[in-house]
């Protein structure tokens, strides 16, 4: 099993947890600081796990993987002999880098491990953790290490850069390929995060970037901060391969980073930026919610009509319209569901499903409440 996701979601205290008072032998290791060959360390604790197996069914827990250079070749080779030798050798593998570790699972072990996500904390799991109210999450939700500074904004700005936007940019983008802007990746992300639930063309982007050079390589440097769990780009929902390739989109994957990279929302903040700030924090939600499943996430619009999510799966297709404020028009629903009559709608805020009770619940519950059959 490969336990994957952002920096500082909690993976190595979720493991941790999950392996108090297990009744099988385990073997448990870091591979954060390891000096000598990473393959031999890699097949030196390999063999001692193997051992603990020789009566039945053992666990190897090793984090920090992506640590070990060429760590995947070596895991799918040990992987494989155990295979053919019938060792009942269970493997959990995590670390801080989302980008090197699916790096290597796309690479070396597809087809040879079992994927679970974890995604920066809901608002339900930080309000039930931390105590925290609706507005103190959408200002700086997504990570539970950051949830002790919120009194003091200096200290909390300090964890979110040190601890998790420049480890990002620096370790795990940097060493996995040649960036030949990294300057460019560092204000894409700023930028990006500021702007979060606004669509934003290519074109308006080279033009707000410093020697942003052409749209691939926005295009590239925006996939590589989807991959870290940072910020994406929604593609436009529509029948052909083009409307999806259009203005993206972006979106969050935590309203906290938004928050950390600039974004004007604070506690008490004006009716304004609240209408903002709460459109990403349900795309975060929609967003995080979708990882690992059949669903994809996008949003449409035709002409002067909108619509600022569309959840869309095998189950069915679900528009949701995000109302910060009582009054609210339901123009962009109504066309959206004119050229798709199958599809179902959600007004997600005042005039509908309110924000705490949306933030609380799963994709199901959601096609449920959108009358999806």
């Amino acid at each position: 099993m490969a336990l994957v996701g952002p920096r500082q979601v909690g993976k190595t205290t979720l493991i941790r947890q999950a392996l108090q008072g297990l009744n099988v032998p385990l073997t448990y290791e870091n591979a954060d600081g390891v000096l000598r060959s990473g393959d031999a360390w890699l097949e030196e604790i390999w063999q001692k796990a193997r051992v603990s197996a020789s009566g039945g069914t053992a666990l190897l827990v090793i984090d920090e993987i992506q640590k070990i250079q060429l760590w995947s070749e070596t895991v799918k080779k040990l992987w494989d002999a155990d295979t053919w030798n019938s060792v009942d050798l269970k493997v959990v593998i995590l670390g801080s880098s989302t980008v090197l570790l699916n790096s290597g699972l796309r690479e070396s072990l597809a087809g040879r491990f079992e994927q679970m996500r974890v995604m920066p904390w809901t608002y339900a799991e930080m309000a039930d953790a931390f105590g925290v109210d609706l507005e103190t999450y959408a200002v700086y939700g997504g990570y539970p290490g950051s949830m002790a500074y919120v009194e003091d904004t200096q200290r909390w700005l300090a964890y979110m850069m040190d601890s998790i936007v420049e480890p990002v940019l620096l370790k795990d983008i940097l060493q996995l390929q040649r960036i030949d802007k990294p300057a460019l990746l560092r204000e894409l992300l700023i930028t990006g995060a500021q702007m979060s639930s606004r669509e934003v063309s290519y074109t308006k982007l080279l033009g707000v970037l410093r020697d942003a050079g052409n749209t691939t390589t926005l295009v590239n440097y925006l996939q590589l901060l989807d991959d870290a769990g940072m910020l994406c780009g929604l593609s436009k929902y529509g029948k052909s391969a083009l409307k999806k390739r259009s203005s993206p989109k972006l979106q969050v994957f935590a309203n906290g980073l938004s928050t950390a990279c600039g974004a004007p929302w604070r506690v008490g903040m004006d009716s304004s930026n609240r209408g903002r700030c709460y459109e990403s924090v349900v795309g975060m939600h929609l967003r995080n919610s979708v990882e690992g499943t059949n669903f994809n996430l996008y949003w449409w619009r035709v002409g002067n009509d909108e619509v600022d999510y569309v959840l869309a799966g095998p189950q069915g297709v679900v528009a949701v319209e995000v109302a910060s404020g009582l009054s609210h028009t339901r123009r962009g629903l109504d066309a959206f569901k004119k050229a798709n009559p199958t599809a179902s709608t959600m007004v997600v805020g005042e005039s509908g499903v309110g924000f705490e009770q949306f933030l609380r619940i799963s994709i199901p519950e959601i096609l449920e409440r959108a009358g999806v059959r």
